[in-house]
């Protein structure tokens, strides 16, 4: 045997090495856009900024009701256009039988016979609107005897029989007195109304309308209920994962759902409201209803709903021109209505020493009264517009500009931009010289130069400004679809989906593009802001958009005065919030993009 060789000892086991730390990983259920959400659900300032960019736009998007000078809803008698329509009807009916009783009509059916018929039946369609049915179908039956008078003149006896049934008419209609007085309302006017204004044998019946309709369309009911599903989606969102969430692999499926709910509310009330109101009015021109309450002619039979700020967009007030924010100064006009400021009092005429005399403050139905903390909150314009209204309404314009022309540009960038990274060559050497050509000439320069030779009437300022902002800074995400484009088309997952067969443009847009779109939000982002800067320092100058219309940059170059601060001051306080905000949303955008920087 040969000799032994010693044992070593059995060794005890070697303790294991601590682990290094290793960031958790991600949920199993958690994709990149998942990541990227909750990325910046954690971040307090793209938090604060994209409230407050909701309620912007929430105010814009419901101006129409906020601030308005139609009432949401009025049951009420039109005393004034009644009166019109009896003593046109009366005027024209004498006439025409004058007409026929001399004998001379006119031919027939000829023009003059047309013309009396028309103007006959648009006085009775008038009266219509107010008659009970018993009195309705006699209007209707003068008319018809009328309208076979002038086709065929009948006997002088039939003419006498039917004046005097013209006269009983018009003495019916006569016999409703005035209103006394409207229904207590916000404003001057406020004491009772009777029941039902008219005589005893006539009892007018009351239209039910809802004028706020008439300065609506389609596409603001659609962005309404947009907004609505924008604003209510963390709830329902919450909802929606807590009872229908699945696995990963039907994500995809659930985020079109979840786009599906986000529109279909708008375009349900879309579609309710093209079926059912009329054409919109333009909100340029000043609704009769708050002239009629004021005066009387308009008797209300129940209390009008009226917005919350029921002063029109368009609504004069010349006697309260430049009348400073009413929170600064609680007595502006004396007992009289008269401004207390001696620079607004009528000046003496030197050689006959007349006082001209000052124009009282009109309090309006419904508005506050001349005093009131709350009349003009932001002051008013040159010609007494309230400065809160037109804030409120040219938000509309300024986000509309911001926000379109950030589309179109970037819709416009990414199909120039993937065109030339995807296909490179010549291609790629033409659109590159293009940029080059547009970003050596000063954008802003180049808009204002386009918007001088564009037509007005052929083409709307706020649309000719998107599509020179969009068509003059689509460079900037044209060169960064392309870089991006460059870089992952030679990817592994592009050389497999080659290698599959699949078309070069499924390969673009199912494979590259939605990889490179992470650059392209951000600089959209940002793209909104510099759209509504450049928007309202092209209305400044005058070559946006201009009177009646308004945006925040036209409400500053209302007046460049010192002494009318408050022009200058509120609309660029919007203008600066909604920029920083934008900015915020694009520097949020860009961390949670961006791999280095992410934390699961």
């Amino acid at each position: 045997m040969g000799p032994r060789v010693p044992q070593s000892p059995p060794r005890a086991p070697a303790e294991p090495e601590p682990a290094a730390p290793r960031a958790p990983a991600p949920s199993a259920g958690r994709d990149y856009w998942d990541s990227v959400a909750l990325q910046l659900s954690r971040r307090r300032s793209f938090r604060v900024a994209l409230s407050i960019l909701t309620l912007l736009y929430g105010l814009a998007i419901f101006a129409p009701l906020l601030a308005s000078d139609r009432p949401y809803r009025l049951v009420a008698i039109d005393r004034g256009r009644h009166e019109q329509a009896r003593l046109g009807l009366g005027q024209l009916g004498r006439s025409a039988l004058d007409a026929l009783e001399a004998g001379a009509p006119g031919a027939p059916g000829g023009f003059d016979s047309k013309a009396r018929l028309a103007g006959l039946a648009a006085r009775v369609r008038e009266l219509s609107e107010h008659a009970p049915p018993a009195f309705d179908r006699e209007l209707e039956a003068l008319l018809g005897r009328f309208a076979a008078a002038l086709s065929a003149p009948p006997a002088p006896p039939s003419l006498g029989a039917l004046r005097a049934d013209l006269e009983r008419l018009l003495a019916e209609l006569a016999a409703a007195p005035p209103a006394a007085a409207a229904v207590p309302g916000r404003g001057a006017t406020g004491t009772a109304s009777p029941a039902h204004p008219g005589g005893a044998g006539l009892q007018l019946e009351p239209y039910r309308r809802y004028p706020i309709l008439e300065i609506l369309s389609p596409t603001s009911l659609f962005l309404m209920g947009l907004w609505l599903s924008a604003a209510s989606f963390p709830l329902w969102n919450r909802l929606w994962n807590r009872r229908l969430g699945g696995e990963p692999l039907r994500r995809r499926r659930a985020r079109w759902a979840k786009a599906a709910v986000l529109v279909a509310p708008g375009l349900l009330l879309a579609a309710v409201f093209a079926a059912v109101a009329p054409g919109p009015a333009s909100p340029f021109d000043s609704a009769p209803y708050k002239r009629g309450l004021t005066d009387g002619s308009l008797v209300p039979l129940e209390p009008p709903w009226l917005p919350p700020l029921p002063t029109g967009y368009a609504e004069l007030h010349p006697e309260e021109s430049f009348r400073p924010p009413t929170f600064l100064a609680s007595s502006w006009v004396d007992e009289q209505g008269r401004a207390l400021d001696p620079a607004r009092r009528p000046r003496t005429d030197g050689p006959s020493g007349l006082v001209p005399p000052s124009t009282p403050v009109e309090v309006r139905y419904g508005e506050a009264q001349a005093n009131a903390p709350h009349r003009h909150l932001l002051g008013t314009d040159e010609l007494g517009r309230d400065l809160l209204v037109r804030l409120l309404w040219g938000a509309r314009v300024s986000l509309s500009v911001g926000i379109f022309s950030a589309l179109l540009l970037t819709a416009i960038g990414v199909a120039l931009g993937a065109l030339a990274g995807y296909l490179g060559g010549g291609v790629d050497l033409a659109l590159m010289r293009l940029v080059e050509i547009l970003q050596s000439i000063p954008a802003f320069f180049l808009i204002l130069a386009a918007l001088s030779f564009t037509d007005r009437s052929a083409l709307p300022p706020m649309l000719a400004i998107v599509l020179v902002m969009a068509l003059v800074r689509w460079t900037a995400v044209a060169r960064l679809v392309r870089g991006e484009f460059l870089r992952l088309k030679q990817q592994e997952f592009v050389l497999a989906a080659r290698a599959l067969g699949f078309s070069g443009l499924r390969i673009a847009v199912l494979h590259i593009l939605p990889n490179a779109m992470g650059p392209v939000l951000v600089s959209a982002a940002f793209s909104v802001a510099t759209g509504i800067l450049t928007e309202s320092a092209v209305s400044f100058l005058g070559l946006g958009v201009k009177h009646p219309e308004a945006s925040w940059g036209s409400l500053i170059n209302e007046s460049k005065s010192p002494e009318h601060w408050w022009v200058q001051v509120f609309p660029g306080l919007l203008i600066f919030l909604t920029v920083t905000c934008y900015n915020l949303v694009g520097d949020a955008l860009r961390d949670a993009l961006d791999p280095k920087a992410r934390r699961w």
